[in-house]
């Protein structure tokens, strides 16, 4: 049998707790340590970092940083050892052949002109709004990229939201205003759908996970699979999956059938209960199991434990997982989840879901002495067919529509990777061919990268300063700095912020790019007076500023003040005017089953390469799926035998690891992209192992542009028949 999840979670923090990573490097520093702040994900875990023989050393926590953690997950743990690592790095700007047989190697001077050339001559034929950027994880550099675009008269700047929850984002700004986060640290009972706090990388919040169970908060997990959460929870419920929503709609049910909801909250905050009550009759826990496969006397349970815990109890409105982008019916649960919320009455109570954060408003650039571009009035591209999508987090998975509709001509992509995280890979790949000009601007050989005209290398985050940062959705007065803690370690290789103003340059619009970062960083914390030398010197400082309690009056913004909990928004948008049940758009057939993933302690959003050594440290093999122990047995299948996977995508042969914490409907991979988009990422053939969208077809939720990852369906098939069994 497979790793067991409390074997595997309990080997995993030991792997992540392990002493710092080590690598063989010429650098040397004078042992001075330099706060600074993990570059992984937008969580920005704050550690002082120091250069010693060679492998950078990180040191947790930092007291009094806002993004204080106790440790860096595997991802932080990993990237670590980047600047060092020699495989698959990008050290010289590159253009692709024009047989299109590899690339050569170019001059930076080269490479600016040609790009600008070819980006000119996009403008000049179809207007600049043929032009586009995709942006990754959020970085400092990201502002110059936003100014780019915007010199060239573009609108088109895409984050990456979309490529993660977007049809959850939607739910909820058109149910409640915002999507709340869950007051973890005062919480009596939370609920979270397919999110696993314990296997992410936002140590942080792994943190306020813990201190909420030693305090005794009840945690419930639904997740088809028994995750790192899963397994220290106090309730599981194993949900068949896809079908999230019909277990709210039954503890819908509960809570207005048994009277445990919130009659103040809901007569004075809410408009359409009694349609939602009339609706909710047929919901009931019998029903909803017949859908979701958890014991109607579960949800009953669940129901109950969350409305005695109330309103210091919620249902976390979720993340990626199963509601963020990977069904038809993810922003119908998204609503859902809304509705039992605002049930129990939990919207702006201490313990609840807490008041939408008030941003900490950084200072700008004076344009009276920078030169600043004309924001463009043209929509973005894609926001005309996708409306009830907010154009600054959706719609990235969307420019694959404009560029097959010939919209979308040139494209580039920094620190991102559109031809592996927005759909099926093969597919996508497909699509960015046909693009007039696709640059990359990243630090290793992804799969988009391989698929470009132009690719320009990047430094990692310990090469060079990343700027000042604010807490993304907390109420903090705190700002930081993200120091540089080594020198470049590749001479040809340029911060991201070069290259944009070097394309700038280039295009004939520099005059506004003549700002250096710390003239930026200056402006920026100006307004209250922060030194930015004292700031890179300690890391963090307080602004004074003080800000609202996110607890108390509940804001709502929409709807004059009060939640409709019958929509005419969502009627129209053909949701139903309140969240009725919808089915998957694919439901495997007997014998078949979904192919689902998620993230795993060891490797946590990492790339498949690195995931990979995480996943031997604690004995695990990464290119395993895992599947049901007694399916497996009625199948005949045993433990580590190799079989495929086979649907009309094509078929890849996987080790099996079995388990019986599984939902027997499902097959669960590993979320680093793989199977045969990584033997292209490779420059070969994959020999075992499947990408999590390698069998979903390339599909476009048509109200939110969600790349509905996990509508698909597998066979399982032996492969000892045919004498064939060889790896």
């Amino acid at each position: 049998m497979g790793l067991g999840p409390v074997a595997g979670l309990l080997a995993c923090c030991v792997w992540l707790m392990k002493g710092v990573i080590e690598m063989a490097s010429a650098v040397k520093r004078d042992g001075r340590a330099v706060v600074t702040t993990c570059g992984g994900c937008y969580a920005d875990c704050a550690f002082a970092a120091r250069v010693e023989d060679g492998r950078v050393v990180a040191e947790l926590p930092v007291s009094g940083h806002p993004c204080a953690a106790r440790a860096l997950c595997a991802r932080g743990r990993h990237r670590l050892a980047m600047p060092f690592d020699e495989h698959d790095r990008i050290v010289h700007p590159m253009r692709r052949r024009a047989d299109g047989s590899g690339f050569d190697v170019i001059s930076w001077d080269e490479a600016f002109a040609q790009i600008a050339k070819r980006l000119l001559g996009i403008v000049d034929e179809r207007g600049p709004r043929a032009l586009g950027i995709t942006l990754g994880v959020p970085s400092f550099d990201r502002y110059w990229g936003y100014r780019l675009m915007h010199a060239l008269g573009s609108p088109n700047v895409y984050g990456a939201d979309g490529a993660c929850e977007v049809s959850r984002l939607t739910g909820w700004e058109h149910s409640l205003g915002y999507s709340p986060a869950s007051d973890l640290a005062h919480t009596d009972c939370i609920m979270y759908l397919g999110r696993s706090i314990v296997d992410s990388s936002t140590m942080g919040a792994v943190d306020a996970l813990n201190d909420a169970r030693r305090r005794g908060a009840k945690i419930i997990v639904v997740d088809p699979r028994r995750s790192g959460s899963a397994a220290i929870a106090d309730r599981w419920l194993r949900v068949r999956p896809g079908c999230d929503l019909a277990l709210l709609l039954g503890i819908v049910h509960v809570l207005i059938a048994e009277d445990l909801y919130d009659r103040k909250f809901v007569a004075r905050y809410t408009t359409g209960f009694d349609e939602l009550a009339q609706a909710a009759a047929v919901w009931t826990p019998e029903w909803a199991e017949s859908m979701c496969d958890v014991p109607a006397a579960e949800i009953v349970a669940t129901a109950r434990d969350l409305a005695a815990a109330a309103p210091a109890a919620v249902v976390d409105a979720g993340f990626h997982g199963g509601i963020g982008i990977a069904y038809a019916n993810s922003t119908q649960t998204a609503r859902a989840i809304c509705l039992v919320d605002v049930l129990l009455g939990c919207i702006g109570h201490a313990g609840g879901a807490l008041n939408p954060p008030t941003p900490l408003v950084l200072g700008d650039l004076d344009p009276a002495r920078f030169a600043t571009p004309s924001v463009p009035r043209e929509p973005k591209l894609g926001s005309e067919r996708y409306p009830l999508v907010d154009p600054e987090r959706g719609l990235c998975t969307t420019i694959g529509q404009s560029i097959l509709a010939g919209d979308l001509r040139g494209l580039i992509v920094y620190a991102s990777n559109p031809g592996a995280g927005y759909g099926n890979a093969q597919a996508w790949l497909g699509i960015l061919q046909q693009l007039d000009l696709l640059v990359t601007i990243d630090i290793r050989w992804s799969e988009t990268a391989r698929a470009s005209d132009f690719v320009l290398p990047d430094v990692t985050y310990l090469e060079a300063d990343r700027g000042v940062g604010t807490v993304v959705d907390v109420n903090d007065s705190r700002v930081f700095y993200r120091n540089a803690v080594l020198p470049v370690q590749h001479d040809d290789t340029r911060p991201g912020r070069e290259i944009f103003a070097g394309l700038a340059a280039a295009c004939g619009v520099g005059e506004y790019f003549d700002f250096t970062s710390d003239d930026l960083a200056a402006a920026q914390v100006a307004p209250f007076g922060i030194n930015l030398d004292e700031l890179k010197e300690r890391g963090w400082a307080d602004t004074g500023v003080a800000l609202p309690s996110r607890t108390g009056e509940p804001v709502i913004p929409l709807n004059g003040g009060r939640i409709a909990l019958a929509s005419d928004v969502w009627e129209r948008a053909g949701l139903g005017r309140v969240p009725n049940w919808i089915a998957p758009m694919v439901e495997p057939s007997p014998g078949t089953f979904r192919l689902i993933s998620g993230n795993r302690p060891f490797e946590s959003h990492t790339s498949r390469r690195l995931a990979a050594a995480g996943a031997a440290e604690v004995g695990s093999d990464l290119d395993a799926v895992q599947m049901n122990s007694v399916v497996a047995a009625r199948m005949g299948i045993a433990d580590g035998e190799v079989v495929e996977l086979v649907s009309d995508m094509g078929r890849d042969r996987v080790r099996v690891e079995t388990t019986p914490y599984l939902h027997p409907a499902c097959i669960f991979t590993s979320p680093a992209p793989g199977g045969r988009s990584f033997g292209v990422d490779a420059g070969g053939a994959q020999a075992l192992g499947v990408g999590p969208l390698d069998h979903t077809p390339l599909r476009w939720d048509p109200l939110t542009g969600a790349a509905l990852t996990q509508e698909n369906a597998v066979r399982v098939e032996k492969i000892v028949a045919r004498g064939d069994n060889d790896e």
